[in-house]
């Protein structure tokens, strides 16, 4: 019975560790802002502008030159639009959904 109980702790273990496991963020060759922008599609960004100010939000809409972030992080009810050359950086959360 015991070696049965040990078996279920193990096989617990592997299912819960692949349920959490991390998201690896992956960077391509050919990666552009926008292009990071566009695969962070609904999901929860910070952009480092390149006046130092941050700006965190839900990537809602991507195109060449702007990118739409809604629901404002600080700021729920209000959206913006943000010039793509004007960000220096993308901030993305992968661990701990």
């Amino acid at each position: 019975m015991k070696h049965y109980s040990l078996l279920l702790v193990v096989i617990l273990a592997v299912t819960c560790s692949s349920l959490i496991a991390e998201e690896k963020a992956a960077l391509q060759p050919n990666a552009t802002v926008v292009s990071l922008l566009q695969g962070s599609a609904g999901k929860s960004v910070e952009l480092h502008l390149r006046s130092g100010e941050k700006m965190g939000g839900k990537v809602a809409q991507v195109t060449d030159n702007v990118v739409h972030l809604s629901n404002l992080t600080g700021a729920e009810y209000f959206d913006a639009f943000v010039d793509v050359k004007d960000i220096s950086a993308v901030v993305v959360r992968v661990a701990g959904r």
